[in-house]
């Protein structure tokens, strides 16, 4: 607004005046910037207190602080701007003219300046701080009244010496405390106040303010309200210098401006004697809406339609504010979500109809839905961006001041885009949430998934999204288009100490994006080897290498990175990827679940392959695993067809094309399993094959070891670190189907090497359960090391 030459609040001061009296104010003073114009406006009033709010810097970087004024006249002002560019002056010249003066939101990094070292100074050069206002949020006030409440003579006098500066006041320790609405828009004036314990005049409140009896009261202030402070003031612009014609306002934005300038609720002949005109205003006062425009607005009214009637505008007591907030906000993330994702979808069917031309309006159309939501996002950055200077003066108090602790137990966000699906991801969530919960570690892990298939797990919270969308190539996994403002008003809220993202999908952006909002520390897990799923998926290698550079951006947000296993770490440096930052993931399984005694010979006996050496793969049936080798190896071979039988166990958007080609009934598809059915998959085989060249790590795999099976894998990929090559299976070159055969064969020749190599197996497995993966992982903090590392090769 300041480079549009607009002023930071549009409410007349007379408003405010009515405002702030009718809830309850014995005194007002409104703090223009620079101005006391609002005061000359209200100076006949007796309880009106002359104020305002200037701007002046620390000398020696040019670091701002804003101060608070009061009882000061127009004279004066005009000498503290001429003094404005060094904070001492100014200080000395509001002590020369006894001029009451507060630090204004003191902990409230303006351009990023301010640190520990002039907060400082602050405490030794002023008295008086804004403890409460409506413009921060709870966790800031809360933290800057325990801040000076903690302060003592020892640590003043420590600061004293440190920077050469004396206090004036005898006791500069005890801090006076402020509060403030911090209103721009005139919507939460008096809701947050300071009170003293008696005043008959304005001079009387400040003298009371001086001795330091105020007490900060009332509402504090949130992310969501300040959107809506910037949206309420654009507003005000708005209708007052693009909507006015001729004293009137046009049409349906008057009922959205009024609504936003004042909690009224409009009446019945307003909404119906507007409606044309409100479009008609919305779409530049044209006669007629275009094609895009009539499916722009009949969207918006279908998605406030759908939404419960709890959740609409109507209804609200007139300062109910914090509930009005609270619903706008929801139905501004519910309506906005729905339309943006019927438009997506709508354009996805006009192109995969050809219909270029229908499709691009549509996207087109998102772009100004989507700036709706900027000053929520801008909110959500600005209101936190005090983290990190809270976070060091914190660290640079402790053992000296007594500040309330945070609880020593870690508080952490897992995020992923897949959780009920058949992969190794899902599983691997579901065994930590359960050895977490056990353990009774503060961890929730976030997703996003059509409520039919949520996760029930306590440490699961699941986000229905707004719609899904199908992945090309990929028939059965769709893509979740999550409600973003929803899932990051939660993780404000809930101040985690860490995040972890277990997939770059739609909810692993979201993660990374509130921790950039939040200063939350991210470790990132590359689970999956998406590059070389793309090129196997479309066979096209130019997307292979657009994904690795998503990839390298997505995962060099994150503080640290962790690989499955050895051989992607490796790969993952050769492309690009800091190796300072990269880190091994070891996970585990369950030895009892996981176990040779579950084998049952009536398993596989329904398939008609019992008695015969049964080779297994379970997993996900698609292309990308492989499975072509295996089954090419085993169906060309007579001895293999005569003695052993391959079951390929779990679903995918592959099963059904190879139960099509009429393959060796010998090779048999058992279809999905879980739970107990699953363990006794694996148990009743008798050998393990997994020829997928592009898994991570494969979690069958060693859940295969567990129940007693060699293995045989790939050497391409994680899986190959699981096994011990010739003991406990053998490793075998990805698309060499005479390898694979002549691997198989040995095992059905063998029943020697099969018990010698089931052995083996077991135990390999033993020394890798869940809940030693779990602790090693939860207690690690690899943060420490990446930025020294990091630090290293940057001084190098």
């Amino acid at each position: 607004m300041k480079k549009l030459k607009v002023s930071e609040s549009t409410t007349e001061p007379l408003a405010a005046y009515h405002v702030a009296k009718r809830r309850g104010m014995d005194y007002v003073a409104i703090t223009d910037s620079d101005s006391l114009e609002g005061y000359a406006q209200l100076a006949h009033f007796a309880d009106v207190i002359p104020a305002c709010e200037t701007a002046t810097f620390f000398p020696e970087d040019g670091c701002p602080v804003r101060l608070l004024i009061y009882g000061l006249n127009d004279a004066q002002l005009g000498r503290l701007l001429s003094l404005r560019g060094n904070l001492y002056s100014v200080r000395d010249y509001l002590l020369a003219e006894n001029l009451f003066h507060v630090v204004a939101q003191p902990l409230e990094p303006h351009d990023g300046k301010l640190s520990p070292d002039h907060v400082e100074r602050l405490l030794l050069l002023f008295d008086h701080f804004e403890a409460r206002s409506g413009g921060r949020q709870q966790r800031s006030n809360e933290f800057t009244t325990a801040y000076l409440d903690a302060l003592t003579p020892e640590y003043l006098d420590l600061l004293q010496r440190k920077w050469k500066i004396t206090p004036i006041a005898e006791r500069p320790w005890q801090k006076g405390h402020i509060g403030s609405s911090n209103d721009y828009c005139g919507q939460y004036i008096g809701l947050t106040w300071t009170e003293v314990p008696q005043a008959n005049s304005a001079d009387e409140f400040l003298d009371q303010l001086r001795l330091r009896r105020g007490v900060a009261g009332g509402n504090h202030g949130s992310t969501i309200a300040s959107a809506h402070s910037m949206y309420r003031v654009a507003a005000q612009l708005y209708a007052s210098k693009v909507l006015r014609r001729e004293g009137e306002l046009q049409g349906i934005l008057e009922l959205i401006l009024t609504r936003l300038l004042s909690p009224e609720k409009p009446t019945k002949r307003q909404v119906a004697g507007s409606l044309w005109q409100g479009f008609k205003g919305l779409f530049k006062i044209r006669k007629k809406p275009s094609a895009i425009e009539r499916k722009l607005i009949a969207e918006i009214i279908r998605a406030y339609r759908e939404l419960p009637k709890e959740e609409r505008l109507g209804g609200i007591e007139r300062d109910d504010l914090q509930t009005f907030d609270a619903r706008l906000y929801s139905m501004a993330d519910r309506v906005l979500s729905k339309v943006s994702y019927q438009l997506l979808s709508d354009a996805m069917k006009d192109f995969e109809r050809g219909q270029i031309g229908s499709g691009l309006p549509l996207v087109a159309a998102l772009l100004p839905i989507q700036s709706v939501m900027a000053p929520y996002l801008y909110s959500f950055d600005k209101l936190n961006r005090d983290r990190k200077l809270i976070s060091e003066l914190s660290a640079r108090v402790e053992g000296t001041l007594e500040l309330p602790r945070k609880s020593a137990r870690k508080k952490v966000a897992w995020f992923s885009d897949t959780v009920t699906d058949v992969n190794g991801v899902s599983m691997t969530l579901h065994r930590m949430s359960d050895v977490a919960e056990k353990l009774g570690e503060d961890l929730q892990i976030i997703c996003s998934v059509a409520e039919s298939r949520a996760p029930t797990g306590s440490k699961f919270l699941n986000f229905p999204p707004v719609g899904e969308v199908a992945i090309p190539d990929y028939e059965l996994q769709k893509l979740s288009v999550p409600p973003i403002l929803r899932i990051i008003q939660y993780l404000e809220a809930q101040n985690f100490d860490e995040y972890i993202i277990s997939t770059p999908g739609p909810v692993g952006l979201i993660a990374m994006f509130a921790a950039k909002l939040f200063k939350v520390p991210v470790r990132a897990i590359y689970h999956s080897d998406f590059p070389q799923h793309v090129r196997q998926i479309t066979g096209d290698e130019g997307l292979e290498q657009t994904t690795w550079k998503f990839m390298r951006w997505f995962y060099g947000l994150a503080d640290a990175v962790y690989s499955p296993s050895d051989h992607y770490r490796k790969q993952l440096v050769e492309h690009g990827f800091n190796p300072r930052r990269l880190f091994i993931y070891t996970r585990g399984t369950d030895l009892d679940f996981y176990n040779p005694r579950h084998r049952d010979e009536e398993f596989y006996k329904p398939y008609g392959i019992a008695g015969r050496v049964i080779f297994v793969y379970t997993g996900r049936v698609s292309r990308e695993k492989n499975l072509d080798v295996v089954i090419d190896a085993f169906a060309e071979d007579e001895l293999l067809k005569e003695k052993a039988a391959l079951a390929i166990v779990g679903d995918g958007p592959y099963r059904e094309e190879l139960i099509a080609r009429q393959l060796p009934p010998m090779i048999v598809f058992p279809g999905f399993v879980k739970g107990k059915q699953l363990a006794k998959a694996y148990s009743s085989g008798d050998v393990f094959v997994f020829p997928s060249t592009t898994d991570t790590y494969g979690n069958s795999v060693l859940e295969a070891q567990a129940s007693g099976l060699p293995s045989l894998v790939s050497n391409e990929g994680g899986p190959k670190e699981i096994i011990l090559p010739d003991e406990s299976g053998f490793v075998l070159p990805g698309y060499d189907v005479q390898a694979w055969r002549g691997a198989m064969r040995s095992l059905v020749e063998s029943e020697d090497l099969r018990h010698r190599m089931a052995a083996a197996a077991r135990a390999r497995a033993a020394t890798r359960d869940w809940s030693t993966a779990f602790k090693e992982f939860w207690d690690e903090d690899p943060y420490p090391k990446a930025d020294e590392e990091v630090r290293a090769v940057v001084i190098s």
